[in-house]
């Protein structure tokens, strides 16, 4: 059995890693969570000693030679990765974007998925802030492509699409911050429609909406409350503000909770979802308006569904376990 340590200073990490530091074992890998405040320090102490392999969150502590163990940063992607430290060969990210075609990215999937079946007055749940910080520029160039956008949600993590929209060479930086701010655009367009259409079955959570004139429970960050708010409902995921990823802290919640899942598609999804991507995904307005119609028309087929996602995911551990293999039998 190999030890492999996470460490991270601030405990609210170990709330993006959702189930996975509850199991201990991945076939011939043992995790010990050494996160916060006190235990970081033990963290260190392995390390200096050469005890196991550490993962350290956000590099702290700096892990300098891969022998010793990776660098997890959880911000998303190298982008985010200080300029002195990217040339570390022992990086690693969790998302992927149109930008920066990362190869080195540690995927968790989700574990311990709570088996349950869909409520009778189930919502759709939506849970996430929104604030929209776009100057003239970035407002006309959103106008020009939002209808674009909304017949095909996919758009705005083509490349090809970025380099038709943003002509500016060499400040793949500036490009991703603008990529930020459009997916928000995006996220609101989509939440505005939704709320038109489904306003009794919309379970809205999340600051600054009401400044929209759009009624919002207010944010939660609460894991256990928020795990109840999804178990048996439909939930709405529409991606990860940091690039374009099928399984990412928000989706893996949402999935281990027992929560139904319909997701806009991903750059990965053919490899995450299989068949089922045509059954809880969606590409542009429609297919989303349709989905919900369907979902909410059938309960049986909900929980159906629910089962679906349960046996897709049977096998994360030995997938885990791969994934750790790559990274440290390298």
């Amino acid at each position: 059995m190999r030890l492999i340590f996470f460490s991270f200073k601030h405990r609210y990490r170990q709330k993006e890693l959702n189930n996975f530091l509850k199991s201990r074992t991945y076939g011939k890998y043992f995790i010990l969570n050494l996160g916060g405040p006190f235990r970081y320090f033990i963290a260190k102490l392995l390390t200096f000693l050469r005890i196991g392999r550490a993962i350290s969150c956000d590099g702290k502590p700096l892990i300098s030679e891969k022998s010793r163990g990776i660098n997890f940063w959880m911000r998303g992607t190298t982008l985010h990765i200080p300029k002195d430290l990217k040339k570390l060969n022992n990086n690693f990210v969790t998302i992927d974007n149109p930008f920066v075609k990362d190869k080195k990215i540690f995927q968790i999937y989700p574990i311990s998925i709570k088996q349950t079946q869909i409520h009778k007055d189930c919502k759709i749940i939506y849970i996430s802030r929104i604030i929209i910080e776009a100057n003239a520029e970035e407002k006309r160039i959103w106008e020009k492509y939002k209808v674009q956008m909304m017949k095909d949600f996919s758009l705005i993590d083509s490349k090809i699409f970025w380099e038709k929209i943003y002509i500016k060479e060499n400040n793949e930086l500036e490009k991703y911050l603008l990529y930020n701010k459009f997916k928000l655009l995006l996220r609101f367009e989509i939440i505005k429609n939704i709320k038109v259409m489904f306003d009794k079955n919309l379970h809205l959570i999340g600051d600054d909406w009401n400044l929209f004139s759009i009624n919002s429970s207010p944010s939660n960050y609460n894991v256990k409350q928020l795990k109840k708010l999804y178990e048996g409902n439909i939930c709405l995921d529409l991606g990860s503000m940091l690039g374009s990823v099928s399984l990412y802290s928000r989706s893996n919640q949402i999935i281990e909770s027992g929560g139904l899942i319909i997701q806009s598609y991903q750059s990965d999804a053919n490899k995450i979802w299989g068949d089922l991507k045509d059954k809880i995904l969606f590409k542009n307005i429609s297919d989303l308006t349709s989905l919900i119609n369907k979902l909410l028309a059938d309960k049986e087929y909900c929980s159906f569904l629910l089962k679906e996602i349960f046996n897709n995911f049977k096998n994360s551990k030995k997938l885990l376990e791969k994934n750790l293999d790559k990274i440290f039998e390298q």
